[in-house]
């Protein structure tokens, strides 16, 4: 088999952002229904009773009062208006938490996905041969199988459901109308959850087989591994930002030793380290020797300390030098005043390199 078709290799972090950017991630609707499902059920359990007391008064209302309202069309529709309305208010509970589920589902599965690309025109889809092809393809040979095997285990479930639940379902005839919906309610339930279970394993099913089918048809042969390789490479601008970082890594590493020469450390008290040095006779202004955050503020405190040279601590200064200054040139013009004030506690000090050069 040629390199073009064997596609034994991983998809590179590269090619599945690039499918992310065409709206190519792995999806599992199994997994949405069961959510969905379970969402459903354990939302209208808490507002069945509410729910069914408002259609009840709103019934009892309208059969109660159906002699009574005339063929007047205004009365009608205000009325029938305001018995919509509050039955709407019972279910928007129930819609908006579908909604928000089926969202977060599908952020947590997919991660946030925005692509116009499967909006756009595609010719291809047009293509009988093509569609054939998708027709045929294995991923629907496997969602052939699941939709035969969920419909035997569905029709298997609820046989055997029927035939324990069918005593209190005939049962429900002899029951008041206060004591029906709560029967009903219980009936719906216990149903419900027993096709949940069922559809639980599906959806268990269907995020291992979507997952393993999404990487099997991301994979790339070992030529489209190079070509990319070559392609990304030859891009100036990844040339030219990987040459950036690699500069100011390299300037970060040799600053370390210029750290010995610093007059000051002015840390945050952390995060930031930022070494000064000053010389009246050769500077206009102090200047930056050194500079870093994270772990490169901590090499840069524990140099100082090896060296004795002088830690201040001045957070706001520490960030605005870090985030304004350059390594090797002059403080920026916004914060001399604040360096000013440093330079002062500087000179007082002892033994200072600032007044001995």
């Amino acid at each position: 088999m040629s390199d073009q078709q064997d596609k034994s290799e991983e998809a590179s972090p590269y090619k599945l952002e690039e499918a992310r950017k065409k709206g190519q991630v792995p999806r599992s609707p199994d997994l949405l229904s069961f959510i969905m499902l379970l969402t459903f059920l354990m939302t209208f359990s808490a507002i069945a009773y509410p729910l069914a007391s408002v259609l009840a008064a709103h019934t009892h209302w309208w059969l109660g009062n159906a002699g009574q309202m005339g063929s007047g069309f205004g009365f009608l529709g205000e009325q029938g208006g305001y018995s919509l309305r509050q039955v709407a208010y019972g279910i928007l509970p129930l819609i908006g938490a579908l909604v928000l589920v089926a969202i977060l589902t599908n952020l947590l599965f997919s991660g946030p996905v925005f692509s116009t690309t499967p909006l756009k025109p595609d010719f291809k889809r047009l293509n009988p041969i093509l569609g054939l092809k998708k027709v045929f393809s294995r991923r629907m040979f496997v969602e052939l199988i699941k939709v035969l095997v969920k419909g035997a285990l569905f029709a298997l479930v609820l046989y055997y459901l029927f035939q324990s639940v069918l005593p209190r379902l005939l049962g429900m005839a002899t029951l008041s109308p206060l004591e029906l919906p709560q029967a009903a309610k219980q009936l719906l339930m216990q149903l419900g959850f027993t096709v949940l279970a069922v559809m639980a394993a599906a959806a268990l099913f269907d995020i291992w087989y979507s997952r393993r089918e999404f990487g099997r048809q991301m994979r790339m042969s070992r030529r489209e591994m190079k070509e990319e390789h070559r392609r990304r490479e030859g891009d100036p601008e990844v040339r030219s930002k990987r040459k950036g970082i690699q500069q100011e890594l390299l300037k970060k590493a040799s600053a370390l030793g210029q750290v010995k020469d610093a007059d000051v450390i002015i840390i945050n008290p952390t995060h930031y380290a930022v070494a000064l040095q000053y010389r009246p006779s050769i500077m206009l202004a102090p200047k930056v020797l050194a500079m870093g955050r994270g772990l490169q503020a901590r090499r840069i405190c524990h140099m100082a300390r090896k060296h004795q040279v002088p830690i201040l601590r001045r957070p706001p200064l520490a960030r605005a030098l870090h985030a304004l200054a350059r390594i090797d040139s002059p403080v920026p013009e916004s914060t001399q005043t604040d360096v000013a004030r440093v330079y002062r506690w500087v000179i007082a000090l002892p033994g200072n390199k600032v007044l001995a050069s």
